[in-house]
C-alpha cells in the first residue's frame, strides 16, 4: 500500500509525461519516505538508482558508474575511471543519445558533505548538457540544512534550476491506521503523540501491544532505535550540542527563548539563532497566538518530543526494568496524547469542521490574553462568525460537557478583541468521550469522529 504522497507522486509523473528533461530535488528528514516515493515513481520507467554514502568522492563516483552501467545497459562504463561527476554525466548523456531515462542520486547530501565540488559539477551539467537530453535527474537528501544551503537555497549552485522541489514532511495523521490497523481511535491518538507521522517508525510498531509499550520496545534503552533521536541531530549538525540542549529544554517544558536558553546553559542571543535554525529544519515550531507578538516554541518533531520527555529522563530506571519507571513512562505518554489531541483538534477544525459549519477561515490560531487561553479559534470575517475549539483528553459526563461549553464561551469573550464581539459564535469540544446530547450552540467531536483512513489518500 502506498499512502499519502499522491500529490508529490503526481508532480513527478506530470514531469515525466511532458517528455522534457529537467532536475528534480526531493528532501526531508530521515525516515520520512523520500526513497519510497522515488522508487514508487520509478516503476516501469528506464532508470538508474544510486544511493550515495559518507565515503570518498571516488567511491561514490565508481558506485554511480556501476549503477548506470547495470541499470541502463551502458556496458563498460564502470571501467573508465572517472575523476569528476561532470565527466561521468556528460558521457552518460552522449551514450543515451536522447533516450528517455531517470537518473536518481539518493542521499546526495552525504556525497556533498565529503566532496562539496560535486554541486558545481551538477550546476555545469544542468546548465549546459541536461536541456538537450531526455534525462530527468533526481537528487534526494536527508540532511535538510545542507540541502537548503548548498543545493536549493538562495546563492546555492543549483538555486532556481529545479523543475520540481519537493520537501517531504510527515504523513497526515489520518494515515496511521494503515500502519497500526489493530489500534482503535484512542490508541491512534496516543501513537501519534509518540511518533507523529514518520512512516519508517510507524511501520515498525507492533500494534498487538499498547502504544507506549510498543514505543519503548523501539526507542527505549533496549530498543533497536534507542539512539535514533540523538543520531538524527548529530547527523544534521557538525556540532549538535547546543541544538540538543535546546530541544531537550523545550521537550521538558520551556516555551520561551529566555527560559530555553537558561535551561540549556547559553546566552539568549545564541539560543535565538539556534532556534531559528531548528525552526527552518522543521524540528521546532514557533507559534504566535492570535492578536499578539509574543511567540512560543515547542518541539515539532514528535519523536524528539517524546524521547526527551518520556525516555531520556527515565533512561536508567527503564534500563533496569523497574515497574515504577514503566508506569511513569505511561503517565508521561498520556500527557503527550493530550498534546497530540489538541493538535489533531486544531487540524480537524480548520480542514473539516469549519467547512461543515459553513465557515471561510480568515484567521486561525491559539488565543491567549491576560492569562485566559482558548486552544484554537477560527475567525470568518466575511460571514462574521467565530468557532472556538476546546480540546480535552478527558471523558466527561453530560453536566461537565455543558459546563465546558459555557466556560469556553466565557473565555472566548474574555480574550477576543471587542471588534469581533458581534460575530456569531459556535463552540467545538474535542473530547476523549462525552455522555449525553450536544449542548446548544456546541459541537462535540470524539476520536472516532476523525477521518482515519478516509482522510489519507492511498493506492494499492
Amino acid at each position: 500500500m502506498f499512502v499519502d504522497r499522491l500529490e508529490e507522486l503526481e508532480t513527478l509523473e506530470r514531469l515525466w509525461r511532458l517528455r522534457e528533461p529537467g532536475l528534480v530535488v526531493v528532501y526531508g528528514r530521515r525516515r520520512v519516505g523520500k526513497t519510497r516515493l522515488v522508487l514508487e515513481w520509478l516503476r516501469g520507467k528506464p532508470h538508474a538508482y544510486f544511493q550515495a554514502g559518507l565515503w570518498s568522492h571516488q567511491q561514490n563516483l565508481e558506485g554511480l558508474a556501476r549503477s548506470l552501467e547495470e541499470q541502463l545497459g551502458l556496458e563498460g562504463l564502470s571501467r573508465l575511471g572517472f575523476r569528476s561527476l561532470r565527466d561521468l554525466l556528460l558521457l552518460v548523456s552522449r551514450l543515451l543519445g536522447g533516450r528517455r531515462a531517470a537518473i536518481v542520486i539518493d542521499e546526495f547530501t552525504y556525497w556533498l558533505r565529503v566532496a562539496p565540488p560535486v554541486a558545481a559539477d551538477l550546476q555545469w551539467f544542468v546548465d549546459h548538457v541536461l536541456p538537450s537530453t531526455g534525462i530527468v535527474l533526481v537528487l534526494s537528501g536527508s540532511l535538510v540544512g545542507l540541502m537548503e544551503r548548498e543545493v536549493v537555497g538562495g546563492g546555492a549552485p543549483l538555486y532556481g534550476r529545479a523543475r520540481a522541489r519537493l520537501r517531504l514532511g510527515e504523513l497526515q495523521p489520518w494515515c496511521l491506521p494503515f500502519f497500526a490497523p489493530r489500534y482503535g481511535p484512542e490508541d491512534l491518538v496516543r501513537l501519534y503523540g509518540l511518533l507523529g507521522g514518520v512512516p519508517y517508525y510507524l511501520r515498525l510498531v507492533d500494534d498487538s501491544l499498547p502504544p507506549v509499550e510498543a514505543y519503548l520496545g523501539l526507542f527505549g534503552p533496549s530498543g533497536v532505535l534507542g539512539d535514533e533521536p540523538l543520531f538524527l541531530l548529530r547527523e544534521e549538525f557538525r556540532d549538535p550540542h547546543p541544538y540538543l540542549s535546546l530541544v531537550r529544554a523545550l521537550a521538558q517544558g520551556a516555551t520561551g527563548v529566555s527560559e530555553a536558553a537558561s535551561r540549556a546553559g547559553m546566552p539568549a542571543s545564541h539560543a535565538s539563532r539556534y532556534l531559528r535554525v531548528l525552526v527552518d529544519l522543521g524540528l521546532v515550531a514557533r507559534e504566535a497566538p492570535l492578536f499578539t507578538r509574543r511567540a512560543f516554541y515547542s518541539v515539532a518533531d514528535r519523536l524528539l518530543r517524546s524521547w526527551f520527555y518520556v525516555v531520556e529522563p527515565l533512561w536508567g530506571r527503564l534500563a533496569e526494568g523497574l515497574t515504577s519507571a514503566q508506569e511513569d513512562a505511561g503517565r508521561r505518554a498520556e500527557r503527550l496524547a493530550a498534546e497530540a489531541w489538541e493538535q489533531l483538534a486544531a487540524r480537524h477544525a480548520l480542514a473539516v469542521l469549519s467547512s461543515r459549519l459553513g465557515l471561510q477561515p480568515s484567521l486561525a490560531g491559539r488565543l491567549v490574553h491576560r492569562g485566559v487561553e482558548v486552544d484554537y479559534v477560527i475567525v470568518d470575517e466575511e460571514n462574521k462568525a467565530v468557532l472556538a475549539v476546546e480540546a480535552k483528553w478527558s471523558s466527561l459526563g453530560r453536566r461537565e460537557v455543558e459546563k465546558t461549553a459555557r466556560e469556553t464561551m466565557a473565555k472566548l469573550y474574555a480574550a477576543l478583541p471587542r471588534r469581533y464581539h458581534g460575530y456569531r459564535v459556535q463552540v467545538a469540544l474535542y473530547l476523549r468521550s462525552a455522555e449525553g446530547p450536544e449542548p446548544q450552540g456546541a459541537v462535540v467531536v470524539e476520536p472516532g469522529d476523525l477521518p482515519w483512513r478516509g482522510g489519507c489518500p492511498s493506492r494499492g
